[in-house]
């Protein structure tokens, strides 16, 4: 299926996990990628996935907390973005507020929710300026309670729903869709983080008692291709659960109350 031939997307994090994942699909599927990470040894990794899958995906080093950074992604990508997937992001240790160091709390805001809002501004120029475009963020069954992961990771992942939902709400009459995918559990390396706190973290056991088993990433970026397609033109301003029906589950218990 070519249902992204002739676009033009930029995934953040497209080293590993969801956004290496959806990185490879939107390829197959024909767009032309142009992928960022901050980490050297993941971005290694990730060509050698992608030039074995025959997949033509660029990747660029980029630290989305760091404005100039961002400013370099948009001048390697060119004028034009018609997808923008915000899968960048980082975890907390589990830590609960009266555990919370600043230096945690401050970059886990600054990647998860300051990053995004700087690559979709970024992005939001190109796409006024030329029609339209399709932003696609990833969020997290953290979005919607308390419990599978630490209080900055929580609240971040809160906040990027505001996010999503004000850019469709302004740029919605200007071709401009904006919409969230929360994944629950997923195979990733961003959820093997270390547990910093372990009353927190057994915890945070209580909310998974009901959650069915992990995911594969690719199966979150099928939902990602989709929501970033002309398929999904109707669509604008929705948050897509892709959990397994963990948030079915947690809505009708009380393990973590």
């Amino acid at each position: 299926m070519q249902r992204h031939a002739g676009k033009v997307a930029v995934v953040t994090g497209a080293a590993s996990g969801i956004g290496r994942a959806t990185a490879a699909r939107l390829a197959r599927e024909g767009a032309t990628v142009i992928g960022c990470n901050v980490h050297e040894r993941s971005r290694a990794e990730a060509a050698a996935f992608f030039a074995e899958q025959g997949l033509d995906v660029q990747l660029a080093r980029a630290d989305i907390s760091q404005q100039q950074e961002v400013d370099n992604l948009m001048a390697r990508t060119g004028p034009r973005v018609d997808l923008l997937v915000n899968a960048a992001g980082v975890m907390d240790g589990y830590l609960p507020l009266g555990d919370l160091d600043d230096e945690t709390w401050s970059r886990v805001v600054d990647v998860n929710l300051t990053g995004v809002m700087r690559v979709c501004r970024a992005v939001l120029r190109l796409m006024l300026a030329d029609g339209g475009g399709a932003i696609v963020t990833v969020g997290s069954r953290a979005s919607l309670g308390a419990g599978p992961a630490g209080f900055s990771y929580a609240t971040t992942k809160h906040g990027v729903l505001g996010l999503v939902k004000s850019i469709a709400w302004y740029y919605g009459p200007h071709g401009i869709r904006s919409n969230a995918v929360l994944p629950g559990g997923v195979h990733s390396e961003m959820h093997k983080s270390s547990d910093r706190s372990g009353w927190a973290f057994d915890r945070a056991g209580l909310a998974k008692a009901t959650m069915p088993p992990k995911g594969q990433a690719d199966e979150i970026a099928t939902v990602i291709s989709w929501l970033g397609s002309d398929e999904a033109s109707y669509v604008n301003g929705a948050i897509v659960t892709a959990d397994g029906g963990w948030s079915s589950a947690c809505a009708s218990c009380r393990c973590s109350g």
